[in-house]
């Protein structure tokens, strides 16, 4: 009897610990990250360039697709807490309408819909989801991609959520770490047009993923060991080849960007991934950026002309009362 109880008890503490550690592991992923020392508005502004229009050239109608995520600790995967950031500065553009969807819209939304922003772990998507996908941006639809939006399994349903992002995870060969050096960037194309030839950007991303034909490579970096991270690495122990962060798709009509940065709450309070994010919004769209360019500024810029966020915004409070009501 009591050997029967030792040992249900030892199993059960065994399980704990186990659990413990695979959930610590997805809650407490690279605290050494801090974001980016502030910059200038003066250099952001070089980077911006000149803006000419204040208003998008017509009516647009923006679909901002979320999730609920509650396997990260806060200051990541902050799925709705990003959404309500970014659906309040884009509805400060003139012109611009934004609808919240939770998890896919529907056929007639999409049938509204000029962009789908999305920033969510995808649920399993219907055939008829995908075909509606599909000719959302066959038709002319723009789609902008962010972080976990990648993700989805098992692999056969990751290859046809390649086929409508241009990459997408690969649950028998993708990797997920953090980003140990910056990114080199290819700066002729309009999204990155005046940064320099490197872009650090403090966060994670995924490698290894699906990708089809057709997809431009705006950005790479060598990866580090998969998984969660302690600290900072020499460039000596990184990879010799460079792995995607940015990209982009045209299908028919429409524009897709697709990034697998984003994981980092504070990320989207880095005045530099802002301008990155609204431009690829823009260029979906076949609209100039420059409405969308002061958004940059809001919100973060300090009595010195300084932008940014120096809170690491981990352990906000408030996360755990954001499940959204099924």
């Amino acid at each position: 009897m009591i050997t029967t109880a030792f040992r249900s008890i030892r199993l059960y503490l065994i399980g704990s610990l186990i659990s413990f550690l695979c959930l610590g592991s997805a809650i407490a992923q690279h605290e050494w990250q801090k974001p980016k020392p502030l910059k200038a508005k003066a250099d952001l502004a070089k980077i911006i360039g000149k803006l000419d229009t204040t208003e998008p050239s017509k009516e647009l109608h923006i679909l901002w697709v979320w999730g609920y995520d509650e396997n990260h600790r806060p200051g990541a995967h902050d799925y709705l807490k990003v959404r309500d950031l970014m659906c309040g500065l884009l509805r400060k553009v003139p012109k611009v309408t934004v609808t919240e969807v939770f998890h896919f819209p529907t056929r007639e939304q999409l049938e509204e819909a000029d962009l789908m922003a999305m920033y969510l772990h995808l649920p399993t998507l219907s055939d008829r989801q995908y075909t509606d996908f599909k000719s959302f941006i066959q038709r002319g639809g723009g789609v902008v991609a962010l972080h976990e939006t990648a993700i989805m399994r098992p692999a056969s349903a990751g290859k046809k959520l390649a086929r409508c992002l241009g990459m997408a995870w690969d649950d028998e060969r993708s990797e997920w770490g953090a980003l140990f050096e910056d990114i080199s960037i290819k700066n002729s194309h309009p999204i990155f047009a005046r940064f320099p030839e490197k872009l650090r950007i403090v966060d994670e991303f995924y490698w290894n993923l699906n990708q089809i034909d057709g997809v431009d490579i705006l950005g790479t970096v060598r990866t580090g060991p998969p998984h969660g991270s302690r600290g900072p690495l020499p460039a000596k122990e990184l990879s010799k080849e460079s792995s995607p962060v940015f990209w982009t798709l045209e299908m028919g009509k429409g524009r897709v960007f697709g990034t697998t940065t984003g994981h980092n709450t504070f990320s989207y309070y880095d005045p530099e991934f802002r301008i990155v994010i609204f431009r690829a919004m823009a260029w979906a769209l076949r609209e100039e950026p420059d409405p969308f360019l002061p958004l940059v500024f809001d919100g973060i810029t300090d009595k010195q002309d300084m932008v940014g966020t120096v809170y690491d915004m981990r352990g906000w409070k408030g996360k755990l009362r954001e499940r959204p009501e099924k």
